[in-house]
C-alpha cells in the first residue's frame, strides 16, 4: 500500500494546485466560523455560504475552470453532483453554473457513474 506521499507524487501539477486551493478554501470556512481567539490563522474562503447568504468566490480563466469543474465531478463521491460545488474550489456561483452546463451539454465531462447531476443541466 502507497503512503499518502507516493499517492500524491502521482498527480499532475494542476491536479495539485486544484486540490491546494480546494483543502485552502475549505480551511478558510472553517476558520471564519471560528471565534476571534482561535489560535489559527486566519483565510479568507473564497466562496461560502453563510446561512442564506452567498459570499461569492473568484473568477478565473476559462481554461482554469473548466480543468477545476472536471477534476471536481470527476473525485466527487456524494449523491448528487450541483454546480454549486464548484464553489469550494474558489469558483464564483455564475462561474460554476456556466461550467457546468458547458460541459454537461458537450458531454465532456460529468459526475461518475451512479452520482446524480443537478442544477440547470437536469
Amino acid at each position: 500500500m502507497a503512503s499518502e506521499w507516493e499517492e500524491l507524487e502521482k498527480l499532475s501539477k494542476d491536479e495539485l494546485i486544484i486540490r491546494l486551493v480546494y483543502w485552502k478554501n475549505l480551511y478558510g470556512i472553517i476558520r471564519v466560523s471560528e471565534d476571534g481567539d482561535c489560535p489559527y490563522p486566519y483565510a479568507e474562503p473564497k466562496a461560502r455560504y453563510e446561512g442564506s447568504l452567498m459570499f461569492p468566490g473568484e473568477i478565473t480563466t476559462h481554461g482554469w475552470a473548466v480543468k477545476i469543474a472536471k477534476y471536481a465531478m470527476e473525485h466527487f463521491d456524494g449523491e448528487a453532483f450541483d454546480p454549486s460545488d464548484l464553489m469550494y474550489y474558489g469558483l464564483d456561483e455564475d462561474q460554476c453554473d456556466d461550467v457546468f452546463d458547458e460541459l454537461v451539454s458537450k458531454r465532456e465531462s460529468g459526475p461518475p457513474s451512479g452520482v446524480g447531476c443537478g442544477g440547470d443541466s437536469e
